[in-house]
């Protein structure tokens, strides 16, 4: 945070004016007001609306003031790519920001999409200036770190991340809970012994969890060996792993991989297979296939849910006085919503405006899709 007085109340300023607290269109108070409420000189104010006149947030209008730029309210919204084989893996991420940059462009200001595939140097790039200049009017990060995050939060955006484990404002995968649940019913239904194939990085520790939840709660153990490695039972290595685990006498296989197509057809008919799959990308895997079904589109709608409500309660909520004569609020930011101006406190009491959402996580369960191979525990 910067020390210097001007420098934080050209911040404060510029997080309003982004957040939508200070509407595009509406007139700031005069330069002298301002000199006199915040107790700096007429030159430093000067210097402070030239700076955010020339990062296009305001404009000055000879002989009527300074206001906020009108286009503001026709910002875009912003998609920031992570790194594109972040867990869960390729094939979800591809489908996630297809849904979300397709949906962002129909908004009034369209849409960005930035890259920030590491966290350095995250100030200097295309996302800092444009957050900073007013085009963007909020984010969806889909896997992108907290160097991305701590960029549209210094200039005062709302966004959401996508499938991220929180903290808030996040859309979150119950990969944890999902697991427990099907393992459990695997179990019940005699796949045990079972074998479980993991996915990289949090949703593999999260899976690995749940799964040893389910078997604990059987009163079972499973060791370490047969939580297998990430992206084991992927690809062509596939075939060989459940071979291999079939010859163990493992009743029951979990793969959380991306491509476990070989796996299965090496599955013999004696074992029930589950796995992790996206919605519409669902291979045909006829009758062998009980699995956990993720949709993207239900990720995506759910995070531009969260991102219109934050966007609204911070276009609701009251200002401080510093954007206006001591005591009073604005007329644009009047919680009455009447002519003029209102009353100001700084602790309104309850009931008077809105209050920021106090829930900024949404979980999102992946779905149950039974197939016909589970094995049903013999009477």
């Amino acid at each position: 945070m910067n020390d210097n007085p001007s420098s934080r109340i050209c911040d404060g300023l510029r997080r309003e004016i982004l957040s939508g607290r200070i509407a595009a269109g509406a007139r700031l108070p005069t330069e002298r007001q301002l000199s006199v409420q915040y107790g700096i000189s007429s030159t430093t104010v000067n210097k402070i609306m030239t700076l955010l006149e020339l990062e296009g947030l305001l404009q000055r209008r000879r002989g009527s003031g300074t206001y906020v730029r009108p286009d503001l309210a026709c910002r875009a919204m912003a998609v920031v790519l992570g790194p594109l084989l972040a867990p869960p893996g390729a094939v979800f991420w591809a489908d996630v920001a297809h849904l979300a940059v397709e949906s962002a462009s129909k908004r009034a200001g369209g849409v960005r999409c930035y890259l920030a595939a590491g966290t350095a140097f995250m100030a200097e790039t295309p996302l800092a200036a444009d957050a900073r200049s007013g085009r963007l009017s909020g984010a969806l990060l889909l896997a992108a770190g907290d160097a991305a995050a701590a960029v549209l939060e210094g200039a005062g955006l709302p966004l959401v991340s996508l499938a991220a484990a929180g903290p808030g404002p996040a859309v979150r995968i119950a990969w944890r809970e999902a697991a427990r649940d099907l393992v459990a019913e695997m179990i019940r239904r005699g796949a045990w012994p079972l074998a479980v194939q993991l996915p990289p990085g949090l949703p593999g520790d999260e899976i690995a969890a749940g799964c040893r939840e389910a078997v604990m709660a059987a009163g079972l153990a499973m060791g370490d060996e047969l939580l297998g490695r990430s992206g084991e039972a992927d690809g062509t290595q596939g075939w060989a792993w459940a071979r291999k685990m079939a010859a163990r006498g493992m009743r029951g296989l979990f793969l959380a991989g991306e491509r476990p197509e070989s796996a299965l057809a090496a599955a013999g008919a004696e074992t029930a297979v589950a796995a992790m799959t996206v919605a519409g990308r669902t291979p045909a895997f006829g009758r062998s296939l009980a699995r956990l079904e993720l949709d993207p589109a239900e990720i995506v709608q759910a995070g531009f849910e969260m991102l219109g409500a934050l966007e609204r309660a911070a276009r609701e909520a009251v200002p401080f006085s510093r954007f206006c004569e001591k005591g009073t609020v604005p007329l644009a930011e009047s919680p009455e919503g009447k002519k003029g101006t209102a009353p100001f406190s700084e602790k309104p009491e309850k009931g008077t405006v809105p209050f920021l959402p106090v829930a900024t996580v949404r979980t999102i369960r992946p779905r149950f899709i039974e197939g016909e191979t589970l094995p049903c525990r013999p009477a």
